[in-house]
């Protein structure tokens, strides 16, 4: 348990440093996470609680410019990471830059998705944390 959340300790402090890129503020991710033991495919709305970190569901987005994300977090924390991942054939791509959710407000991002099945990531460092998602 220790070395689980010194891991979450150290790619938040990594996955989180840099200059502001979109909404928030957000760097690209370098590396992504090991295993992603994701739900089954859901809809393209979903809410999320996790400890320390959780994956969304699986969601097909279509191929398309100007596809946008507003996500919500509620924690005991200042805030929580996310990055939208594509699913594929050997290690899953991160898509975009982290979006950093300040903890009690919204936060939107805006991708440009090549299709196909999409999920995020979110790395929050404290239990008992929700995040709710909405793709427009």
């Amino acid at each position: 348990m220790r070395t689980l959340l010194a891991a979450a300790t150290a790619l938040l402090a990594v996955g989180l440093t840099g200059a502001p890129v979109q909404a928030g503020e957000a760097r690209q991710q370098t590396a992504a996470p090991a295993a992603a033991p994701h739900l089954a495919a859901a809809s393209v709305d979903f809410e999320v609680r996790f400890n320390t970190y959780g994956y969304s569901p699986k969601t097909h987005r279509p191929q398309g410019d100007g596809q946008q994300v507003a996500l919500s977090a509620y924690c005991n924390s200042d805030f929580v990471a996310g990055q939208l991942y594509h699913v594929t054939w050997g290690r899953d791509r991160p898509v975009g830059n982290v979006v950093k959710i300040h903890c009690g407000t919204r936060s939107s991002a805006v991708y440009h998705l090549s299709g196909g099945e999409y999920y995020f990531y979110f790395l929050s460092g404290v239990d008992n944390t929700r995040v709710v998602g909405d793709w427009r």
